[in-house]
């Protein structure tokens, strides 16, 4: 007597994809999410990348795990990593600047999500500087957090109107 035993793989194994966020210092990466997935037992999957706000998924992070076989304890973990992006802070003066106005910042470079401290006031003979402005993000008390764009502040002048002079 010949007893034969056939298996069929599980279609409902259970995986999971872990999603990982560069840390603000660019040092670690935090779990942002994890999905539970599931498929055949004995199969190949591959994680597809998620978007992010202010990241680009980066393959080439220690640690990540894209592609797997998905293995019938349950145990098939796929790890994505996700680098923060950086963008450009610009300062540039509303119109015309007055002549002898202060030199504009230099352009600079922020991680999404930094804390940006805008320039100090500039200056000009006979004007008043009205503060820096910008219609990408709100500044208060001259901070804002880097959104994820390139940002353009401005400044602005008027005219004194108390200037005295001769004759």
């Amino acid at each position: 007597v010949v007893i034969t035993g056939r298996f069929t793989a599980n279609t409902n194994t259970e995986y999971k994809v872990e999603h990982y966020l560069q840390d603000l210092d660019g040092e670690g990466y935090t779990l942002k999410e994890t999905e539970p997935k599931a498929g055949t037992t004995g199969t190949e999957v591959t994680a597809e990348p998620k978007s992010y706000t202010g990241f680009t998924f980066d393959n080439s992070v220690e640690g990540t795990v894209q592609t797997g076989t998905i293995a019938g304890d349950g145990s098939l973990v796929l790890r994505l990593y996700y680098t923060r992006n950086s963008y450009k802070v610009t300062y540039t003066y509303e119109g015309t600047a007055p002549e002898g106005a202060s030199e504009l910042p230099e352009e600079a470079t922020y991680k999404y999500g930094a804390s940006v401290e805008v320039a100090g006031n500039a200056t000009a003979p006979g004007y008043t500087f009205s503060g820096w402005d910008s219609d990408n993000v709100e500044i208060a008390e001259n901070e804002f957090t880097m959104p994820a764009q390139d940002v353009v502040i401005t400044g602005r002048f008027t005219a004194n109107t108390n200037t005295e002079y001769k004759v």
